[in-house]
């Protein structure tokens, strides 16, 4: 038995993530799916989660002045922009 710790394996952890999709096809239908099955499982969890992530994407945030924190708040919303894509995905429409 793994002895449980406070202290994170980074390591160990990207490299489940990466596992996780290298090697098969993933789809932007696949993002779309899972992303809906891993926030309607538990509607009150995926709320929860979801408005976290777009909290640190800036999506909450009004824009700020200087051009340099302008270029970065403008990256967050685009990360922001494509989880929400694939929340509002139409899984029925054809594969382009």
């Amino acid at each position: 038995m793994k002895k449980v710790t406070l202290e994170p394996d980074l390591e160990a952890f990207t490299s489940g993530l990466i596992g996780s999709v290298v090697g098969r096809e993933y789809t932007n239908v696949d993002v779309a799916r899972d992303f809906r099955y891993l926030m309607m499982t538990d509607p009150a969890l995926g709320k929860r989660v979801l408005f976290m992530l777009l909290t640190w994407c800036g999506e909450f945030d009004d824009p700020p002045e200087g051009n340099e924190d302008l270029q970065r708040w403008a990256g967050k919303r685009e990360v922001a922009a494509r989880i929400k894509a694939a929340m509002y995905a139409d899984l029925s429409s054809p594969i382009d």
